[in-house]
């Protein structure tokens, strides 16, 4: 008499060890880091707006203001300063400057989160070691309107 669809002890240990392992890799293949390229120990926002107001036809107007408090901390997650800048780039198209200045005395990694109106696009600086600053220019298209830009830090370690 045969035993029909009865598993063999050895393959049932071994399907069993094959779905513990699958179950340990279900996080690690659900999860996203959303576009960056490390993971975050600190995200903090970069006061830094500027709004970009596109006629019909020519170059973006860029708007921008910035108040600066007498003996404030400068920078934030401890001493990082994001100074993001922009300027025309000619054919409806902007520049935008990101660099980030690492004050402190630990390398670290660094991103740009950009919010372009309603789209959101991380930008990668890369590592930036102590006391060194790590630059990243993206050129964008304007759509005709007012968008407004903002930048927030995005720090790993």
């Amino acid at each position: 008499m045969s035993d029909t669809g009865v598993m063999p002890a050895s393959l049932r240990s071994r399907v069993a060890l094959l779905v513990l392992m699958g179950a340990f890799l279900i996080p690690i293949i659900t999860s996203s880091l959303r576009g960056l390229t490390h993971v975050l120990t600190c995200a903090e926002q970069a006061e830094i707006p500027f709004t970009l107001i596109t006629p019909a036809s020519g170059d973006p107007v860029i708007v921008s203001s910035r108040s600066i408090t007498r003996d404030e901390p400068v920078g934030v997650c401890g001493g990082l300063v994001l100074d993001m800048g922009v300027g025309p780039a000619g054919q409806g198209r902007v520049a935008l400057r990101l660099p980030i200045t690492n004050n402190t005395e630990f390398d670290w990694q660094g991103s740009v989160r950009l919010k372009l109106g309603n789209s959101v696009v991380p930008v990668d600086i890369g590592q930036i070691k102590a006391g060194e600053t790590g630059v990243d220019t993206v050129r964008v298209s304007v759509p005709a309107g007012q968008i407004e830009v903002n930048g927030s830090l995005l720090i790993g370690p």
